[in-house]
C-alpha cells in the first residue's frame, strides 16, 4: 500500500485541529483539495478514519488505531531529519581513519585534536596499521579513509597525494657515516640493513631505493620503529626510515641523516573507496587534512 507522507500529514493535521478549513490551511491546500486527500487516504486503507458532520470531526475506532502508527511514523521521520541535520552540520557523527604508525604517532593526532575542538560531538577512531592492512580496511569500509604510502590503481579507490616525505638513515653516531650532514644512496654500499615488515610501506620503499645498492641483509625484520632503533643502537646494522618516523627512533647514541636523492622520498596518499560518498563528518576531516598537508612538507 502506497501512502504518501502528505496524506499522513493531512491526517495528523485534521486529528489535531478537528476543523477541515484549519487543517487545509496548515497543509497549504484548499478546503476541497484537503477533503479529497482525506477521502483518498480512507479509500486506500479501506476504512473510515473520521466521523464528520457540519460541526464536528472525530476519530473513528479505526482512526484511533491508524493514529498510533501515523504518530510513530511522523516522529521517526522528524527524528531522522533532526539527526541528518546534526550530521550535516558536523554536530554528531563518526570518523574512522587508518594510517601508518609514523603519521599516527605525530602529525595525524594533532590534526584530529584540532578537529575535535571544533566538532566535539564527532567520535574519532584511529587505526595505526601497516600499508597492506590500511588498504584492506579502506576497501572493506571498516574505515572512512586511509593515509597510505602506497598509491593504488585499483578501480575501487580514489587517491590524493598529500606530500613527499623525505627518507633518513638511522645509524650509531660513531658509525662511519654518523658524522655526515647528508648522504647519497650509493654511499650505503656494504651497510648491514635492518628491515621493517614486508607488509608495510617502509620495507616496500626500501627495496625500491636499494635495488641498485649492494647492501647486506641483517636478517632482522621488525614491525615497530622502537624495536628497529634498539637493534641499530646495539650494533646490529643501520636502517632507513621516513621523516615522521625519525622521532620514534630517538635513542642515545643514534643519529638521523637525511638522504639527498631525488628518489629517496615516501609519498603520502589519502585513499577512499571510489564513487562512495563520505559522511559529512568524514568529508570535513578529509578536507582538513588536505588543507593542512603543507605541514608534511618539511
Amino acid at each position: 500500500m502506497n501512502i504518501s507522507g502528505r496524506l499522513i500529514d493531512a491526517f495528523l493535521a485534521l486529528e489535531e485541529t478537528r476543523r477541515f478549513a484549519i487543517a487545509a490551511e496548515r497543509c497549504h491546500v484548499s478546503s476541497s483539495a484537503f477533503s479529497q486527500m482525506i477521502t483518498r487516504l480512507e479509500e486506500k486503507i479501506g476504512v473510515r478514519l473520521f466521523d464528520r458532520d457540519t460541526r464536528n470531526v472525530s476519530l473513528t475506532a479505526e482512526g484511533e488505531i491508524f493514529s498510533k502508527g501515523a504518530h510513530r511514523i511522523a516522529n521517526e521521520i522528524a527524528n531522522s531529519i533532526a539527526e541528518l541535520r546534526d550530521r550535516a552540520s558536523c554536530s554528531v557523527g563518526r570518523v574512522s581513519i587508518a594510517a601508518p604508525p609514523s603519521l599516527a604517532a605525530s602529525w595525524l593526532p594533532r590534526q584530529m585534536a584540532e578537529f575535535k575542538k571544533d566538532h566535539p560531538g564527532i567520535q574519532l577512531q584511529l587505526h595505526d596499521v601497516v600499508s597492506d592492512h590500511c588498504i584492506e580496511m579502506v576497501a572493506s569500509g571498516e574505515v572512512d579513509f586511509g593515509l597510505n604510502a602506497r598509491s593504488t590503481h585499483a578501480k575501487e579507490f580514489d587517491s590524493v597525494l598529500l606530500a613527499q616525505e623525505g627518507m633518513f638513515l638511522i645509524c650509531q653516531e660513531y658509525y662511519i657515516l654518523g658524522k655526515r650532514k647528508s648522504i647519497k644512496l650509493k654511499e650505503l654500499t656494504g651497510c648491514t640493513m635492518i628491515n621493517m615488515v614486508r607488509s608495510g610501506s617502509v620495507w616496500q620503499q626500501m627495496q625500491e631505493l636499494l635495488k641498485a645498492v649492494d647492501v647486506k641483509d641483517s636478517g632482522f625484520e621488525v614491525s615497530q620503529f622502537g624495536t628497529l632503533a634498539g637493534l641499530v643502537a646495539n650494533g646490529f646494522g643501520v636502517s632507513i626510515v621516513p621523516y615522521f618516523a625519525v622521532h620514534l627512533c630517538k635513542l642515545p647514541g643514534l643519529v638521523a641523516i637525511p638522504i639527498q636523492d631525488r628518489t629517496a622520498v615516501r609519498p603520502i596518499y589519502m585513499l577512499k573507496r571510489k564513487n562512495r560518498s563520505l559522511s559529512a563528518a568524514a568529508e570535513a576531516m578529509w578536507l582538513k587534512l588536505v588543507q593542512n598537508s603543507v605541514e608534511l612538507k618539511h
